[in-house]
């Protein structure tokens, strides 16, 4: 499955792990059934996990997932956190792409260290 979604109450955020080649149909369709599922929390975050994904996708893949984030359920991401999670070696690449990009109602970061993100997820300041 490229994109893997679930939601931990505990750490209030769901994950959106994707693997292999993603294409964007398959990240809208795994947030939409996500954002609206009766189980998950309106204020829960959100990390978004590309460090399996095809790395030559990752760069490309960045506008899209900022789109999806900004006009896809505007109002329940309102006030939200979203994580960026890849590896190092593109770390650098896909943040400046992202701070370029990143619509300024989101609070969106990138981060190559899991639990960097989900101490950032979780209101911490890093």
């Amino acid at each position: 499955m490229p994109v893997a979604a679930h939601f931990d109450p505990d750490s209030n955020f769901v994950m959106f792990r994707c693997s292999g080649n993603v294409a964007i149909n398959e990240a809208k369709r795994a947030f939409d059934l996500m954002v609206t599922d009766p189980g998950v929390e309106p204020d829960a975050h959100a990390l978004w996990d590309l460090r399996s994904a095809a790395l030559a996708e990752k760069p490309r893949a960045i506008p899209d997932i900022l789109e999806m984030l900004q006009n896809r359920h505007p109002v329940r991401l309102r006030g939200k956190r979203v994580a960026i999670l890849v590896s190092e070696e593109h770390g650098a690449n896909v943040s400046t792409l992202v701070e370029k990009s990143a619509p300024k109602s989101l609070a969106l970061r990138v981060f190559s260290s899991y639990a960097d993100a989900a101490s950032w997820l979780t209101g911490n300041e890093i």
